[in-house]
């Protein structure tokens, strides 16, 4: 499947609703090219169902979700994919398989995707050296500490040297010697990668900061992100 170009992203008055249960409302965003943006707000307003909706995993009850201009709110998980091919994403220390290495975790990725080129694998043994985790790849997850399995989420967001970039709470159980290195790997992936758009849901100031982001509150319901 061929990656589509990912040119611009906008959300209209988006909204999603577990039931009766509002969960956002009137969420507005068009996050601009080359910007980090920092979804901020209080546990329950909605910031880990607002990334599930740019992921595709969820679909808006209200409102438009639109990428280059076309409508997502309709497609299915595998019409979805030719713009996933694109989007790297990582949540907390999940979405590793267990009974698979680290190594292989990355592998399942590419081959899911049908990339087979060599500059691929080596490009993920170097992602985990960066981290100097690389050492530890033949080990399964529950061998590992926390630590080590956040970073190699982490890394396999960036494998496919995405063009969106989607993280929740990524300093969150990531050891302090390789949040410099996040840091290095973002502002690397963007001048060389053509990372385009990064969006993270953390409170973590100092991170936010560091990489010079843009800060969205998001509020209890309903919720609206400006701008």
């Amino acid at each position: 499947m061929k990656r589509v170009d990912i040119k611009s992203i906008e959300l209209k008055n988006l909204g999603f609703s577990y039931g009766a249960d509002a969960v956002l409302q009137n969420v507005n965003f068009i996050p601009q090219e080359g910007e980090i943006y920092f979804l901020q707000g209080p546990r329950g307003s909605g910031k880990r169902t607002l990334l599930k909706l740019l992921l595709g995993i969820h679909a808006p009850t209200q409102g438009e979700y639109l990428i280059n201009g076309e409508l997502m709110n309709h497609l299915s998980h595998d019409q979805f994919d030719r713009f996933r091919l694109n989007i790297g994403y990582a949540f907390d220390v999940g979405g590793l398989i267990n009974n698979h290495t680290i190594y292989e975790n990355f592998k399942i990725l590419l081959d899911y995707h049908d990339f087979k080129e060599e500059e691929h694998f080596s490009y993920i043994v170097s992602l985990l050296a960066k981290f100097k985790i690389d050492h530890l790849k033949h080990l399964r997850p529950s061998f590992v500490s926390t630590g080590v399995r956040k970073a190699a989420a982490i890394l396999r967001a960036l494998a496919l040297k995405p063009q969106v970039l989607i993280l929740n709470n990524p300093t969150q159980g990531l050891s302090p010697e390789h949040v410099p290195q996040l840091i290095q790997l973002i502002e690397e992936h963007k001048e060389k990668h053509n990372l385009k758009f990064v969006i993270i849901a953390s409170d973590d100031w100092r991170l936010c900061n560091q990489l010079n982001g843009k800060i969205h509150l998001l509020h209890a319901t309903p919720t609206e992100i400006s701008a």
